[in-house]
């Protein structure tokens, strides 16, 4: 297993404690997702790179990812197991790029044959978990898809942890499927309710999720709810009209979202052609 060095550093603190961060109640983070490679197969997502030095110059407290890491799949899709692992490997040595920490969730491709055990041994985090940076709490949920519900013990975690942080500068919450979808999007989470009558009992300021390419946002009962979805990350990829990644900025009392489009060398576009999708003779 790769050491924890070359991944992802992730801690889950019991208490609100944390780092202090730049400034007394302030923090910038970056939100980034949907950066698997466009074949489980062969190739990698080549314009990460890109995105990545980015971000580093963006000089952000830290990142997190909000699933589909990999391109996963099973035996109904002919997706070995050594196929994930490469990816796993491959997006493990890329986020060395990556100047800020990164945190992750986990998508609905990130899974083998309906299990996340490869997630979890190269990402090294656990599925849920929370973290606190200086007076800020994050936490993080597994939430793939619209009918994957938090499990009892899972649900009771939760809540002790939203309990205890209570008083925090700001709770944010991320997931890859939305707890809380925009009414137009036509997405709802089988728990979308309960967590968010939970967030309204115990002052969640925002949750966050990265479901499909594009950015919708809603409130409700004072709770920000944003889909940041991202795109772009392949040579075939049309990059122009999407998102790659998110600024987010508290500033103790407001919050903004800003979406970034990076503008990739001459040349990082090409299209799909019918050799790609046969395979190199």
């Amino acid at each position: 297993m790769i050491q924890s060095a070359a991944l992802f550093i992730t801690a889950v603190i019991i208490g609100c404690a944390g780092a202090a961060p730049r400034g007394a109640r302030e923090i910038d983070f970056a939100i980034i997702g949907n950066t698997a490679p466009s074949s489980p197969f062969t190739g990698h997502p080549e314009k990460l790179d890109d995105v990545y030095r980015n971000i580093n110059r963006d000089n952000p407290a830290l990142v997190v990812h909000t699933g589909n890491l990999v391109e996963g799949g099973g035996d109904d899709s002919a997706v070995l197991e050594k196929d994930v692992v490469r990816q796993y490997r491959d997006f493990a040595s890329r986020r060395d790029i990556l100047g800020p920490v990164m945190h992750a969730a986990a998508g609905e491709r990130d899974a083998y044959n309906g299990s996340l055990d490869l997630f979890r041994e190269y990402v090294e985090a656990k599925l849920c978990y929370s973290f606190s940076y200086g007076p800020v709490r994050f936490i993080i949920l597994k939430i793939m898809d619209g009918d994957d519900a938090l499990l009892p013990e899972e649900m009771k975690w939760l809540e002790k942890d939203l309990r205890a942080c209570r008083s925090a500068g700001a709770i944010f919450v991320f997931s890859h499927y939305p707890v809380m979808a925009s009414p137009r999007s036509g997405m709802r989470h089988v728990q979308g309710e309960e967590l968010h009558a939970l967030f309204a009992r115990h002052g969640v300021k925002a949750a966050f999720s990265g479901r499909g390419r594009g950015f919708q946002e809603h409130e409700r009962d004072g709770i920000r709810y944003v889909n940041a979805g991202c795109f772009g990350f392949n040579y075939e990829d049309p990059h122009w009209n999407f998102n790659q990644y998110y600024r987010v900025r508290y500033s103790g009392e407001a919050l903004s979202v800003r979406g970034v489009k990076v503008k990739f060398p001459q040349g990082s576009y090409r299209p799909k052609t019918r050799t790609d999708e046969e395979g190199t003779p």
